[in-house]
C-alpha cells in the first residue's frame, strides 16, 4: 500500500490539526481579543476616564466570554429581553414559536 505524501508535516493527519482551534474566540493571553479593544483605548490615551471605560469594557467582555457568549449574541439576547416574544412583523405561520 502506498503513502500518502505529507501536507504540512512528517504525519499526514498533522495538516488537519491546524483547523482544529479556528471555530474558538481568539483570546491574548487570558483575555478574549475583543477586550483588548479597550485597552488599546486607554493605552492610546492615558487618563483615568479612559482607564475606568476599559476596566469596565474588560469586565463586560470577560463576563459575556465566562458566559459562552459572542457580543452579537449578547446584543441578540439584550434585544429579546427588550422587546420580547411577540414579532409582529413576521407573519404567524412563520414564526418560530420556540426560538
Amino acid at each position: 500500500m502506498k503513502k500518502r505524501p505529507p501536507m504540512y508535516g512528517a504525519n499526514w493527519s498533522e495538516g488537519f490539526r491546524m483547523w482544529r482551534d479556528t471555530g474558538r474566540p481568539v483570546k491574548v493571553l487570558v483575555l478574549d481579543a475583543r477586550a483588548c479593544l479597550p485597552l488599546l483605548v486607554f493605552v492610546v490615551y492615558w487618563c483615568w476616564t479612559t482607564f475606568y471605560i476599559a476596566m469596565s469594557g474588560i469586565i463586560f467582555f470577560s463576563v459575556i466570554s465566562w458566559a459562552g457568549l459572542t457580543m452579537p449574541t449578547a446584543l441578540r439576547m439584550l434585544r429579546r429581553l427588550f422587546v420580547g416574544p411577540l414579532r409582529p412583523a413576521v407573519p404567524s405561520w412563520k414564526r418560530r414559536r420556540l426560538a
